[in-house]
């Protein structure tokens, strides 16, 4: 039986849910750093001009705009604006924003969304993979690098949400590792359409055992001298 089904009995003979040793997790406080990718905490501090200026350059050489269609802004038209977004650190609540450097470059962004601490959960969204993260590790090892990070501060449960519509998310989500739970029905409204949402999660029991699969894939050993991998992702979970 799966962890999360496990039960027990009241004094009145009803099911309930089993005990929680641990009441609460801790909030993410740290720069995540991997061997081809760093997370940067996005602070006032961090964000430099070089590193604005960089992250600048790749959403203006995106080849076009599909990469926005299913967040809920649209790409920022100048280096002010993309400044004012990151200063006010997109005004979520609950959030802690991570720019992704590779190669002494940012080339992207993600956050750790919906923190519960009190709940022991945690979600994985905002998440602009640029085009200078094709065909590279990046991508992965900072999937990676976040689930680790929210298992070892105390989450029993790492979610991943996006639009019913958006395969390429829902399609990423299944290769990290995630279960599919279902789609909310209209669930949100932004830029003035329907969001039927998907909801997937990882949990900690899962997680203890996917990370030996991220591991092998990340080795160096997983990848010949062109930088193909031998063994994909999904192939190792599964051994």
């Amino acid at each position: 039986m799966p962890h999360y089904q496990k039960r027990q009995e009241n004094e009145y003979g009803q099911p309930i849910g089993f005990d929680i040793a641990t009441p609460q997790a801790q909030v993410p406080q740290q720069d995540l750093n991997g061997s081809t990718v760093c997370l940067r905490q996005l602070t006032s501090s961090n964000l430099t001009q070089t590193r604005l200026e960089q992250l600048w350059q790749v959403i203006q050489t995106e080849v076009d705009h599909q990469c926005w269609t299913y967040l809920t802004y649209d790409a920022p038209q100048s280096l002010q604006q993309l400044q004012q977004f990151l200063n006010s650190q997109f005004n979520f609540a609950n959030a802690v924003h991570y720019l992704i450097e590779l190669n002494q470059h940012i080339v992207g962004w993600v956050a750790f969304l919906n923190i519960r601490p009190e709940h022991q959960a945690i979600e994985i969204g905002n998440v602009y993979f640029s085009h200078a993260m094709k065909r590279s590790t990046a991508a992965t090892e900072t999937i990676y690098l976040l689930l680790q990070e929210a298992c070892s501060l105390g989450y029993r449960r790492v979610e991943w949400k996006c639009d019913e519509l958006n395969v390429p998310s829902k399609q990423a989500a299944l290769r990290y590792g995630f279960q599919f739970e279902g789609v909310f029905r209209q669930d949100r409204i932004y830029k003035q359409r329907n969001r039927n949402t998907a909801w997937f999660s990882i949990l900690d029991e899962e997680w203890s055992v996917l990370k030996y699969a991220y591991m092998a894939w990340l080795h160096a050993d997983n990848f010949d001298q062109e930088g193909k991998q031998k063994q994909r992702l999904k192939d190792l979970m599964v051994q």
